[in-house]
């Protein structure tokens, strides 16, 4: 038997436990530790930032907005964290509100939307590394990213980041 295969009957078998023992499929699988508001917030500024970036782009983008949460010098939400005056063009130029709209029309379940909600739940459990041209990159110092960037020490796709 592949590996591939062995593991996702692993886990087929460990979310039907969950679901015997009384939670939902969702909550055996695993419990979020983020709101259905910041998966929505997360997702649209990814889409603005990073939405015709690779996957690793797009994850990187979310992994800074984590960073800057948990650092002290930011502000402790992601809400604040984007909306901290001066750091997100699409927030100050309200493309990001408008993509939060089409979030909630619904307009996310698919292509480019879609894949900048995989890279905003990856960045909400705790995703700290992203592949990208074959490397494992460990995002966690980073808090900023833009298309031009002085001193950045890393380039992923059309961003520096340092």
């Amino acid at each position: 038997m592949r590996f591939k295969t062995l593991v996702v009957r692993m886990m087929a078998v460990f979310v039907l436990a969950g679901v015997l023992a009384g939670a939902t499929p969702s909550q055996a699988a695993e419990k979020k530790n983020y709101t259905n508001k910041e998966l929505k917030m997360m997702s649209a500024i990814i889409f603005c930032e990073a939405g015709n970036q690779s996957k690793a782009g797009k994850t990187a983008v979310g992994i800074v907005v984590m960073n800057r949460k948990k650092s002290k010098a930011f502000p402790n939400s992601i809400e604040g964290v984007l909306k901290q005056r001066g750091q997100f063009t699409p927030v100050r130029t309200g493309k990001w509100q408008s993509e939060m709209k089409k979030y909630s029309q619904g307009k996310y379940k698919s292509g480019a939307r879609a894949k900048c909600v995989k890279a905003a739940i990856a960045a909400l459990e705790g995703e700290t590394t992203v592949t990208y041209k074959g490397k494992e990159i460990n995002m966690k110092k980073y808090h900023f990213f833009s298309q031009r960037l002085s001193r950045a020490k890393l380039r992923i796709g059309g961003h520096d980041f340092k």
